[in-house]
């Protein structure tokens, strides 16, 4: 399996296929941020769209497994790839695993960043640690009013 940037020439054709798992990753945000909040990003070019992706034999298109959704931050002293978005085919994102942790921090390195950024389920605690990841912080949240 590959994982790569996805061109911004390249997105019509990307977003497509991608967007039953940008459906999951709006219930992930409770409300923070829509499907069309998450393309409009993508299109604006404040963020990028990484795919995990096969080849189809003989040249005819790929199929892809699910996505990464990264954004260059400028903090006052630095900038940081921001991993925002993420989801994909269960028991797929695994097999890209290496490549995409390889390719996320060449990305972070020739974009001058100084640091790679994301949060998480708990459950990627152990996988985060193989790739040089701490656990420093754990992200709680309380819900008020109305909100889902």
């Amino acid at each position: 399996m590959e994982f790569s940037l996805v061109p911004h020439g390249g997105l019509t054709l990307a977003i497509g296929p991608m967007l039953k798992y940008f459906q999951k990753s709006q219930e992930w945000t409770r409300g923070r941020a829509t499907v069309d909040d998450i393309v409009g990003f993508l299109y604006a070019g404040r963020m990028q769209l990484w795919v995990a992706y096969t080849q189809n034999p003989e040249g005819h298109g790929a199929t892809l497994y699910g996505y990464i959704i990264t954004e260059v931050k400028d903090y006052p002293k630095c900038k940081a790839l921001v991993c925002q978005y993420c989801a994909g085919e269960s028991n797929h994102m695994e097999f890209v695993d290496e490549n995409a942790h390889a390719t996320l921090e060449r990305y972070a390195r020739d974009t001058g960043c100084a640091v790679i950024e994301f949060f998480g389920r708990p459950g990627w605690r152990k996988a985060s640690r193989e790739f040089g990841y701490t656990v420093d912080t754990v992200v709680y949240e309380k819900y008020l009013g109305d909100a889902t």
